[in-house]
């Protein structure tokens, strides 16, 4: 059970794999299962596209080799490709999608495990699907408005730089776009941290998106700082566990497969490990992320109260903390 007060970052870190220990299906297990799903597909358009990578590698070198050789010609590029653009965009889209359902089956059964963690309660995988089921369709749908609004954030600059270009020429345009960039990389960032809690609390409250934001941005406020300084240092320990990881897989897979091994063995012990991996660290950051809220919940709103009074009859409160008043 963890303590009803305020959490330092190490309390944060040690609850993260104090989850991880207490339910490992909901949590480590799912994500790996569901994350091998993209990473299969992936796998598959690679080896469509294998003749298409090695065409375009060997026109790049006469390209190089012979600057007027007819590799610069269109007609030379669009023979190379195997399948049609209809195929590459369709296949595109699938993979999108797909990844896109499996982050949300991820970050639902996970904040669950982490929520019920906090009173001490264990989580089967089943468990921890069931109790988000509704709350993941609204995940699903804030992260399609995010990636809606991005590729129309995409779609104005592309057109305001072509514009732009056609009246003050292309360097002057180029510099004004990276400006424009630069100013709205930080936006997104004061932004970014302002709604980085709004899928926890999708599951950790059961309200709906728009709560959801009001919720994330009003315990944001005073801690923006505070809650950048952990996600970046999260970012750091994952990125040095996934490293350490990586280097794993890759010796235990040259010791399996050996120096004799072909090119299709070596691309699927990549994508497979790449896939377990992205699983760990998308974990570990989102039960990290579930303990923030808990701790600026017990900061702002006394959480630390709700839980103490739950905790006398954990069965009447399968997430705790989900009917706590919001501030």
């Amino acid at each position: 059970m963890l303590e009803l007060r305020p959490l330092g970052f190490a309390d944060l870190l040690d609850a993260t794999f104090a989850v991880v220990r207490r339910a490992p299906l909901p949590t480590v297990a799912n994500a790996i299962l569901i994350q091998l799903v993209p990473a299969l597909l992936c796998l598959f358009l690679v080896q469509r596209l294998d003749g298409s990578v090695l065409g375009i590698e060997r026109l790049l070198g006469d390209a190089a080799a012979i600057p007027s050789s007819a590799a610069w010609e269109p007609g030379t590029w669009a023979g190379i490709f195997e399948e049609s653009w209809q195929f590459y965009a369709g296949a595109g889209a699938v993979l999108l999608a797909v990844q896109l359902l499996a982050n949300v089956l991820v970050v639902g059964p996970t904040t669950v495990a982490g929520m019920r963690a906090v009173l001490g309660l264990g989580t089967g995988w089943g468990q921890g699907l069931a109790l988000c089921g509704a709350a993941m369709l609204r995940i699903a749908g804030w992260n399609l408005l995010l990636g809606l609004g991005a590729v129309l954030l995409l779609g104005l600059l592309g057109a305001g730089a072509f514009l732009l270009a056609g009246a003050v020429g292309f360097p002057a345009a180029i510099l004004a776009l990276l400006a424009v960039v630069l100013v709205l990389m930080v936006g997104g960032l004061w932004i970014g941290i302002r709604l980085s809690l709004v899928p926890t609390l999708l599951v950790a409250r059961g309200t709906g998106t728009l709560r959801a934001i009001k919720s994330s941005w009003s315990l944001a406020r005073g801690s923006w700082w505070r809650i950048l300084g952990i996600l970046l240092v999260v970012v750091v320990v994952l990125g040095i566990l996934e490293g350490l990881l990586s280097q794993l897989v890759s010796a235990v897979g040259a010791e399996l497969v050996g120096a004799n091994g072909t090119l299709a063995t070596w691309i699927t012990l990549g994508v497979v490990a790449n896939a377990l991996v992205g699983a760990l660290g998308l974990v570990l950051g989102q039960l990290m992320l579930v303990m923030l809220q808990v701790d600026l919940r017990i900061r702002n709103e006394r959480l630390d109260l709700a839980l103490g009074a739950e905790a006398l009859d954990p069965a009447s409160h399968p997430i705790p903390g989900r009917f706590a008043p919001m501030r």
